[in-house]
C-alpha cells in the first residue's frame, strides 16, 4: 500500500458530474450473456457479463474472462491499481460473487472513494477480500483479524476487524493536527472461527454483501455479518467511487461476478437476513488507530 503523501483528484462536487456507467476504454474478451444472474428486484447490475462498460482500470490488469471481471497480473504488481465504477454512490446495499483461481491473492471491494494519482489508485474505506489462507495473500501481515475487515486505503488503515461491532471515533490529539482516531469494539457480530469455516476454498465462489447508510457499515460474506461498523469520525467520507482492487504482490488471479447494487434511503432490516451470533467484546476494546500519525505531528 502507498504510504507517500497524496491529493485527491475527485471531490463530492467533481462526484456529481461524472456520467453515469459511460463507456470503458477497456476492451474485454466476449463471454456468454447467460452466465448472468437474474438481477434481484430493486438492484441494477453493475456488470452484462460480457464487457467492462461502466468501469475503468489498467487493462494490463483487468479484463472479462469466463463471464468474470478478472484482475490477473503473470508478473505481479508492484503497487495497488483498481477497477474503478464510473458513478459515485453515498448510501446502497452491494451484492457479488468472488473467487481466487490463484492460491495467492489479495484483494477487496472500495467504496466511498476518491481517485488519486498513480495508475487508477483510489483512497478511501474498503472491506477486504483475501483468500481463506490467509498465508497465501501475499503479505506478512495477514492473519485471520484482518479477513473480511474494514480498512481504509491511504488513511485510517485497519478500522474495524474481523467479527467485530465497533464504533470509529475521533478524538483531539494532544499535538493538533488531524486528531487521534479511536476504535471502541462494543462486542462480536460472530466468531471469527466460523465466519472463516463458510468460506470455500479457492477455486470456488463466495457470495459477499456490504450495506452502507449515513454511519453505519455492515459487511456479510456467505450469509454471516463480518463485521458491523459505526464510522462517527466527522472526517470520514459520506460519498464517493466503487472499485475493485488488485493488491500489490505476487502473480495471482481473481474473479468477481452478479455484482448489483441498489441506492438506500435507510438502513435495511437486516435482522433475519443474515447470521450474527453476538458476544462480548474480545480486549483490547479501545484502541488508538494512528498512533504513528500523531507521534509524526509532534516532530
Amino acid at each position: 500500500m502507498i504510504t507517500t503523501p497524496y491529493r485527491i483528484l475527485m471531490g463530492g462536487a467533481a462526484l456529481a458530474t461524472v456520467a453515469c456507467l459511460a463507456a470503458s476504454p477497456i476492451e474485454a474478451q466476449r463471454a456468454p450473456a447467460e452466465r448472468v444472474a437474474p438481477v434481484p428486484k430493486g438492484f441494477v447490475s453493475l456488470f452484462d457479463g460480457r464487457t467492462l462498460n461502466g468501469w475503468r482500470g489498467d487493462p494490463a490488469v483487468w479484463s472479462v474472462r469466463d463471464g468474470a471481471i478478472t484482475s490477473s497480473s503473470d508478473k505481479g504488481l508492484s503497487h495497488n491499481t483498481f477497477l474503478i465504477l464510473n458513478r459515485p454512490y453515498a448510501n446502497f446495499e452491494i451484492r457479488l460473487k468472488y473467487r481466487f483461481v490463484t492460491r495467492v491473492g489479495n484483494s477487496g471491494l472500495q467504496f466511498r472513494s476518491g481517485q488519486v494519482e498513480g495508475n487508477h489508485v483510489l483512497a478511501g474505506m474498503q472491506s477486504n477480500i483475501t483468500p481463506a489462507n490467509f498465508s497465501a495473500c501475499g503479505l506478512p501481515s495477514c492473519g485471520e483479524e484482518r479477513f473480511g475487515m474494514l480498512y481504509e486505503e491511504l488513511n485510517r488503515l485497519e478500522m474495524v476487524l474481523l467479527g467485530e461491532r465497533a464504533v470509529i471515533t475521533r478524538r483531539q490529539a494532544t499535538t493538533g493536527g488531524q486528531g487521534a482516531i479511536v476504535r471502541t469494539v462494543l462486542g462480536t457480530t460472530n466468531p471469527r472461527e466460523a465466519i472463516i469455516a463458510s468460506i470455500k476454498p479457492y477455486p470456488q465462489w463466495n457470495e459477499d454483501v456490504l450495506i452502507v447508510h449515513g454511519n453505519r457499515i455492515v459487511h456479510v460474506i456467505n450469509g454471516l455479518v463480518a463485521f458491523d461498523a459505526t464510522d462517527n469520525d466527522p472526517l470520514g467520507a459520506k460519498d464517493g467511487l466503487i472499485g475493485l482492487q488488485a493488491h500489490a504482490g505476487p502473480p495471482s488471479t481473481a474473479q468477481f461476478k452478479d455484482l448489483v447494487i441498489r441506492p438506500l434511503t435507510s438502513f435495511p432490516d437486516i435482522s433475519r437476513r443474515f447470521v450474527t451470533k453476538p458476544g462480548p467484546a474480545p480486549e483490547p476494546v479501545r484502541t488508538q488507530l494512528n498512533i504513528k500519525l500523531e507521534k509524526a505531528a509532534s516532530n
